[in-house]
């Protein structure tokens, strides 16, 4: 029993970095059954074909993120626009520290394989669930202008937010830094509401 389990464990190891590095279409099943140092027919024994082992591998890591999530979500502030600010330098801090589970869950999410779809589609709906967007409600917009709509609303602050992501999330950005402007992306929050307020 002990010897399957270091099996599928170096199977699963082997598929991550091969599919977190090159994507699902330019990954080789040859390369992950040479890394595991296991004979191809074992992995499609196991996984049946390249699709099922890719959604293994993105099943295990959307449960991993979102465990991950819950626990950090736990010890979140009260205020919005932190809460906000601080779910975009979590995610930051995880892409970073788990680049191919990242990449995984992106293209699972963004680019799925065909054959597996329809079943990789249904974790959008868990992942709509702990977006940053659900927080907008708990903003006040009884100050609105008349002519900004809720969607144009939502649309304006989720422009904003991934202004927010491209400038300060990147690889070579650390955790210290991240922290360090939170503040200030508060207060451009804040001030992108203010342009929207009467």
């Amino acid at each position: 029993m002990r010897d399957n389990s270091s099996l599928d464990e170096r199977i699963l190891k082997s598929a991550l970095q091969e599919f977190g590095t090159k994507g699902y279409n330019l990954s080789s099943t040859n390369t992950i059954a040479a890394d595991a140092q296991v004979s191809k027919g074992l992995i499609f024994k196991k996984y049946k074909s390249k699709a099922e082992l890719f959604y293994t591998i993105y099943q295990n890591e959307l449960n991993r993120f979102l465990d991950e999530y819950r626990h950090f979500q736990k010890r979140g502030s009260k205020d919005v626009f932190e809460q906000i600010v601080d779910i975009i330098i979590w995610k930051g801090t995880y892409t970073q520290k788990n680049p191919e589970a990242a990449n995984v869950l992106l293209e699972g999410i963004a680019n799925p394989p065909s054959l597996i779809r329809n079943r990789l589609q249904e974790s959008l709906v868990v992942l709509r669930e702990m977006s940053i967007s659900s927080l907008f409600s708990q903003i006040n917009r009884e100050n609105l202008r008349d002519d900004i709509s809720r969607e144009m609303f939502e649309k304006t602050l989720n422009l904003a937010i991934a202004g927010l992501q491209a400038t300060y999330v990147n690889k070579n950005v650390t955790y210290e830094t991240l922290n360090s402007v939170k503040n200030e992306s508060i207060e451009f929050l804040k001030i992108i509401i203010r342009g929207m307020e009467k």
